[in-house]
Order: structure tokens, then C-alpha cells, then sequence
């Protein structure tokens, strides 16, 4: 007969984390005047810590008067103590503390190599996310940017932000916010928020750093509306380059003014928000941002990042951002697995919608010919399926196909965007990859794998150069639109 007293152990391990019988180290933690002494065992250090097994080695450890001495005075005496109850007994009640000694914990327990500790610290924090942001806020964005081995608690805290930005943008403590963590969130391109708002508060947080500006440049504040003619007055100068304030505001923001997407913004909301803060800006960034709104067919040549979250707009009745994001991830042959990285690397133009510009091929060619790459896409009747294609080149041409490896057709679910999977053209008949003529509209694969007849809501399927994408030989939809895909970034900057 076998039986197992598992909790007759736990018990005695117990019993030796609380009277440290018969220790034989001496571990110092702390630092003046917080500095104490703690006794501990090295066998159960160095069974359970592989930072304590090299630290106690015949190698390096170091004996006084017959014990192990060490030094850690980068731990607290609570948060060491808390540590050895979980290596002596494997308890460990997060619950009961706050974010202060658990943000320590999870910092000594990754200095002193205990995995399966810092792996539930984080693991912790992450499914609290969004209480700790509520409760500590500035503590715990001013951790993940100082604490950089941290990938997965970056990238969750960094998500909540990005996906509830007025928990921090809107926040009172949002001032007392430090500058390399402002970048940190300002270089995300999941942040969901409005590039002008994103200015304003920037705008609000650099005078911040400055009390000696605040009764000058705060408009909002002062309800003033030009803050040119508000600083020449305070200043009697009357260019405002040269007022000292702008100059120290200049000094303040000038390496977060760079992750700034002014490219991004509302031309409308541009002057009356950045033009009266013109100065703070370089002359090139200035002359580049008129020039690119002006003419919307130039690439940028300053700071072309990827169109932010909250900047992205799509003007589709069948899809939204999440949907394009997928469309954008296929069409650059990747899959989605960061979601703090989303951000889009083209900008999505209607150029055609079957339910205002009708059925006709006609009408589908004149609004969609010589336009570049265009993905198409349709609504099943009765139906959640979304079914389309991508098409890198162009639909010019008389009854001719096209070659190209890069196209691609799909038919998904749109609530169920985790298991949609896309079809892409076989390379073996890439030369029947689009198929272009004005008798009929999109045309994919020389099957045709996905056409669409003149002056018709159903479209055919037959599968030929595409892998299959439904089971069925043709499919009613109620509505289809085309856009035009557009690079935002030069290949360059991706």
C-alpha cells in the first residue's frame, strides 16, 4: 500500500520558513535605514532558485562565521520575505497586496531567477489590467517603460491603453506623466484615438513640464483663440519665434513632436489646432504636411508611419477597421499575432458600391480602371459571408487575363474573423490570375474562380487557380463595393 503526505510536508516546510531552524545563511536586505538581516536555508535556496544555487556555489559564495552571507539591497525586507515563503512553501497571495509590492515582487523574482514566480506575477497583473491602470495608473505605465524585460506585460498594458485611451489622456495624473513613457504610447499604432486630440493633449502636457508657460500659451484655459496674438501682447514681441516661451515649449516636445502623425489628421481640424503652433515645428515637417494635403498622390517624406488606429477611416457599409486590418495583413502575406502593433500600411478608397452605382460592368470599369490594386468585396443575401478578391494590378483591358502571384480570393464569416482563411492563386496558373474585359465586372482565376456577371447579383464560382474558397457553384449578394488600396509608407519605412 503507498500513500502520499503531501500535505504533512507543506506543513513542515512551514514549520522551517517560520523558525528558521538551524539556518545557515545570512541574507543583508534593503538599504539604510531599512537594512535587515534575514536566516535562511541554502538547500531550499538553492533547490528552488537558480540564482541562490550559483550564488551558494563552492564557486562564489562567501561564508562568515560558518554561514552563507549575501547582500541584496535592491529587495525589501517585506518583499524578500514574501519571496521565501513561496520558495520554502509555495504560497503566494497577491490578492492582498497592492501595486507597489507586487510590481517589486515581480522585480526580484526576475533578478533572482524564479520563472514560475515571475511568470504568475505577470500573469497576474495582466488579468488585472485594467483595475491596476484604474488604481495606479502613472506606477504602472512608468513600470513597463523603465522595465523593459517584460514583454508580455508591456504588451497588455499597452493594449488597454491603446484601447481606452481616456484612461490615461484624460487622467489628472496624465500631466505628471514622464516623457519616455509618453513616447512609449505615442509610438503605438494601435492607439485608438483622433491624431488633433492626441496633439492637444501633448500640446497641454509640455506646457505642464513648464509652469512658467502656463498663464502665456494655455488657450484652451484662457479661452484664447490665437495663441500668436495672445503671446505678443504678454511678450510685446511681435514674432513669435523669438519668444522665449515657445522656444522652452520647442525644447520640451521636440523629440515626441516626431511620433506625431500629422500626415493623419483632419486637413480641417489641422490649422485651427497645429497652424498657431506652427513654430514648434520644423520648416521641412511644415512645407512636407501643405504639400502632401494639397496633393494626396505624393509619398511622405517625414516620419511616414503607418496610419494609426484611431486615424484609419474606411467608408464601407459591409466592413469595418478589423476586417480591413485582416484584408491588410493578407495582402502583405502576414497573419495578425501582435495586436499592439495594428496599424494599417494603406489607406482604403471607394471607388465603387453596387447598391448607388448599380450591377453594370460598365459602370464597375469606369470607376475602377487605372485606378492600381483594388480589393473587392461582397455581402452574401441572408447570409453573414463576405466574399471578394484582391487584385495588385489593375482591371484594364480587352478579354484579356493577367499574371500575378499576389492576388488573392476569400469567403468568411465576418463574425468569425480568428478561423477566416484566405485563397491565393496557385503559382502553376498565375497566368489566369485576373481576368479583365468591360462585359463583365471582377474576374479571378480561369475557371472563373470568382466572377461577376453584367447587370447580375450572383456571382459564379468555379474552382480552377484558386484553392476552393465555398462549397457552392455561385452565391447572391446584396451589396459589393471596390477600393482602391493605397501605400501609406514607402517600402523603405516598413
Amino acid at each position: 500500500m503507498a500513500k502520499t503526505f503531501s500535505e504533512d510536508i507543506a506543513e513542515d516546510f512551514k514549520n522551517l520558513y517560520e523558525t528558521r531552524e538551524r539556518y545557515d545563511t545570512i541574507i543583508t536586505v534593503g538599504k539604510e535605514p531599512n537594512v535587515e538581516s534575514i536566516h535562511a536555508h541554502s538547500v531550499i535556496l538553492c533547490t528552488r532558485s537558480s540564482y541562490f544555487r550559483r550564488a551558494l556555489s563552492v564557486e562564489w559564495g562567501k561564508r562568515k562565521d560558518g554561514y552563507f552571507v549575501l547582500s541584496q539591497p535592491n529587495i525589501s525586507a517585506l518583499t524578500f520575505n514574501i519571496i521565501l515563503k513561496f520558495l520554502y512553501c509555495g504560497i503566494l497571495d497577491l490578492n492582498s497586496q497592492d501595486a507597489e509590492i507586487i510590481l517589486d515582487l515581480l522585480v526580484a523574482a526576475d533578478e533572482l531567477l524564479i520563472q514560475k514566480l515571475t511568470d504568475f506575477i505577470q500573469e497576474f497583473l495582466i488579468e488585472n489590467s485594467s483595475i491596476f491602470l484604474q488604481q495606479s495608473l502613472i506606477k504602472m505605465v512608468h513600470f513597463i517603460t523603465d522595465n523593459k524585460q517584460f514583454n508580455e506585460l508591456i504588451e497588455a498594458y499597452l493594449e488597454t491603453i491603446c484601447d481606452e485611451p481616456k484612461l490615461l489622456f484624460d487622467s489628472e495624473e496624465f500631466l505628471s506623466l514622464k516623457e519616455d513613457s509618453l513616447k512609449l504610447i505615442l509610438k503605438c499604432d494601435s492607439l485608438d484615438m483622433k491624431e488633433c486630440d492626441i496633439w492637444k493633449k501633448l500640446i497641454k502636457w509640455g506646457i505642464a513640464q513648464n509652469t512658467m508657460l502656463e498663464s502665456d500659451i494655455m488657450c484652451e484655459d484662457t479661452n484664447n483663440e490665437d495663441m500668436c496674438e495672445d503671446m505678443c501682447e504678454d511678450t510685446n514681441n511681435e514674432d513669435m519665434c523669438e519668444n522665449e516661451d515657445i522656444n522652452v515649449l520647442k525644447k520640451t516636445l521636440s523629440e515626441l513632436i516626431e511620433f506625431i502623425r500629422f500626415y493623419q489628421m483632419d486637413h480641417k481640424k489641422f490649422m485651427p489646432e497645429v497652424w498657431k503652433y506652427k513654430h514648434l515645428l520644423s520648416e521641412h515637417l511644415v512645407e512636407d504636411i501643405l504639400t502632401c494635403f494639397l496633393d494626396s498622390d505624393i509619398k511622405l517624406s517625414y516620419n511616414p508611419f503607418l496610419i494609426r488606429w484611431g486615424n484609419f477611416k474606411i467608408d464601407s457599409v459591409l466592413i469595418d477597421k478589423e476586417i480591413a486590418l485582416l484584408l491588410t495583413e493578407w495582402i502583405d502575406k502576414k497573419t495578425i499575432d501582435n495586436e499592439i502593433s495594428k496599424g494599417f500600411h494603406y489607406k482604403f478608397n471607394l471607388l465603387f458600391r453596387s447598391s448607388l452605382d448599380g450591377l453594370s460592368s460598365l459602370a464597375f470599369h469606369r470607376k475602377c480602371n487605372k485606378k492600381g490594386a483594388t480589393i473587392t468585396i461582397a455581402k452574401a443575401q441572408n447570409s453573414d459571408l463576405l466574399i471578394g478578391g484582391y487584385n495588385p494590378l489593375d482591371w484594364n483591358g480587352k478579354n484579356v487575363l493577367k499574371k500575378t502571384t499576389d492576388s488573392f480570393i476569400f469567403a468568411f464569416d465576418y463574425n468569425d474573423l480568428e478561423n477566416a482563411t484566405v485563397s491565393r492563386i496557385n503559382h502553376n496558373n498565375s497566368n489566369y490570375a485576373i481576368g479583365c474585359d468591360k462585359s463583365h465586372g471582377p474576374q479571378f482565376g480561369e475557371g472563373p474562380d470568382l466572377f461577376v456577371p453584367n447587370n447580375s447579383n450572383i456571382w459564379k464560382l468555379k474552382t480552377e487557380s484558386y484553392p476552393k474558397i465555398a462549397n457552392m457553384d455561385s452565391v447572391t449578394i446584396v451589396n459589393y463595393e471596390v477600393f482602391q488600396i493605397v501605400s501609406n509608407v514607402t517600402e523603405e519605412s516598413t
